[in-house]
């Protein structure tokens, strides 16, 4: 499990996929192009799992020894890599807010007229696009809220309460699957 090989298959899979999503323009090929990237992100997960090594960072937080350079590092991928490598890679942030602004000027606007049915349904697709977008926007910033809780939390030396949270920390997201 977790091996390269196996993951270049199945980014081959996906890459195969995408292209048959843009020939055929279906919600079934895409839905299963949603199924196939969950499926390749669960084994970069657990290629990432095999070259971490968690187990003595583990063991360093739960004996409350003083991190390391590199035992910091790990800590940090394994609670907020995900954030941080998302945050770097992402660049549709401004666009999502523009396009907030652009939809809820339109909805502003239909606000001062009188709602006959076409303008109500009108209404009701802002919204669905307000809707679409929103969650983006929301999920951009809470792994930038989340990174930064990681930075100030990790600045200074940690006490034992903190080794101890940090332990659970990792033990549950190893437990659940979501390293």
């Amino acid at each position: 499990m977790g091996s390269v090989p196996q993951l270049n298959v199945t980014i081959q899979k996906t890459l195969e996929l995408a292209s048959r999503c843009s020939q055929l323009e279906t919600s079934e090929i895409y839905g299963a192009l949603g199924d196939q990237v969950e499926e390749l992100e669960a084994q970069a997960r657990e290629a990432f799992q095999a070259r971490t090594n968690i187990a003595t960072l583990l063991s360093g937080l739960k004996a409350k020894k003083p991190l390391t350079a590199e035992d910091l590092k790990t800590l940090e991928l394994v609670i907020v890599g995900d954030a941080e490598f998302f945050l770097k890679y992402e660049t549709e942030f401004d666009r999502w807010k523009s396009e907030l602004r652009q939809l809820i000027g339109e909805i502003s606007e239909l606000q001062s007229s009188d709602l006959d049915v076409e303008g109500l349904m009108h209404l009701r697709a802002l919204c669905a696009e307000v809707g679409r977008v929103l969650p983006d926007v929301v999920y951009y910033l809470d792994q930038k809220e989340r990174t930064g809780k990681f930075q100030a939390a990790t600045r200074e030396p940690l006490d034992p309460e903190s080794y101890r949270v940090l332990a659970e920390i990792v033990e549950q997201m190893r437990s659940s699957g979501k390293m």
